[in-house]
Formats: C-alpha cells, structure tokens, sequence
C-alpha cells in the first residue's frame, strides 16, 4: 500500500481528484484520503514551499504528486483539454534580465547558482500515468502573457508547458528525499494571454476524468 499526498495550489484544482468524502484534518487545506493525504498548498513557489515541507514531515509520502491546469507552449504538440505528465521541471524565470538579446539568461548558468539549479528537476512518471503524454514543466512567477516570453522559455528550457509551482514540488521532493510525479491539464497556450472561463472549466474537467480513470490504479507499483 502506498502512502502518497497529492496537492493541487487551489481547492478547485484538488477537487478534480474528488475529495468531497474525504475526513477534513485541516479544513480547507488537508484531507485524509484512502491513497493517503491531499492537500491545497497555495498558488506560486513561495508559498508551495512554505506549506509544503511541513506536509512532508507530517504526512511522510511514499510518493507525491502535484496536479492543476497549465499553459502550454506553442510548438509543444500539447492542446487545451490535454492531460500531461511532467517528465522534469526547471524554474524558468529566475535569473537575471540582460540590456541585450537574448534578454534573460538563467540562474543556473551563473557559478554562484545552487547546484540545484544547473539542471532539470527530475519527476517521475508512475505507472498509471504511463499513457499520457511527457513534457518538460516550466515554473514561473509571473505566467507568459506574450508570444515572445512564451517562445524565450520553450527554447531555453526545451519546455511544453508552465506553471507556477512544479518545479517547488520537484525541489522540496528533492530535499526529502521523496519522489515526485506531476499531472496537469491543459487551459491555455502560453503565448498571448487567452484565459477563456471556457478553457479553465474544460481542463479541470480533463483532469477529473483523468483520475476517474486512473484513480483505482493508483496503488499499483510505480
């Protein structure tokens, strides 16, 4: 049996994987469900970060798992409606903005950088993701609202979508020595900002029938 904490930053995103039964621990942050723990962390790195680590701790995962909606970038062959797993994750906009093209240059190219950052964060696939599509996530502050920021990141990062915690998770993972799986959907191109209420409802429903679907599986090995 495993033991694992699925999170998701607001508590729409967490309902796709159907808590609505679920024992309140913590109301409007921590359940007890059959799989283990889920919990709502907040949106944005630092407050994933934040609330995470002491979840670790508490709960003490076999395996955890970050799912939500996502933008993705153009050229990645991933549409609105799509479920992804991430593959690795990479904070793509920390680093330093540059007077000259190509305009940013990544933290992790600098010497005093973390040798945390000079890589992709790993993040596994587990076995009742294995049918989804595999991409690269990029974590963001500030999500892309233009063609070009959009097209930077995919070309530095080699990236297929974003979003604003990923690579928090991938990280806090890392530091507790905790796997870490990621599935998102699809709600937007990141690219020119086109947030349609349409497209938002449309990948959280992709994303609850992912997990109607994958949810009696979730206990196999991974």
């Amino acid at each position: 049996m495993g033991n694992f904490l699925i999170c998701a930053a607001t508590i729409e995103e967490l309902a796709t994987f159907g808590i609505e039964s679920a024992e309140v621990l913590d109301a409007g942050r921590l359940w007890k469900v059959p799989e283990g723990h889920a919990a709502v962390t907040g949106v944005g790195i630092p407050l994933t970060l934040l609330r995470l680590l002491p979840l670790l701790d508490r709960c003490a995962p076999s395996l955890l798992v970050n799912i939500g909606i996502a933008g993705a970038y153009a050229g990645s062959d991933l549409e609105v409606g799509g479920v992804v797993a991430g593959e690795s994750e990479v904070f793509a906009d920390l680093g330093m903005e540059l007077p000259e093209p190509p305009g940013f240059r990544p933290l992790g190219e600098f010497p005093f950088a973390d040798e945390a950052l000079r890589a992709p964060l790993p993040l596994v696939v587990p076995a009742w993701a294995s049918g989804l599509p595999r991409a690269r996530g990029a974590t963001v502050n500030a999500c892309t609202g233009s063609d070009a920021v959009g097209a930077r990141r995919r070309e530095f990062f080699a990236a297929g979508f974003e979003g604003m915690e990923g690579a928090a998770f991938a990280l806090a993972g890392r530091e507790r020595g905790i796997p870490v799986a990621e599935i998102r959907a699809i709600s937007n191109v990141a690219a020119r900002r086109d947030m349609r209420p349409g497209n938002v409802r449309r990948a959280l429903d992709s994303l609850r029938a992912f997990w109607v679907s994958a949810r009696p599986r979730l206990l196999e090995k991974t």
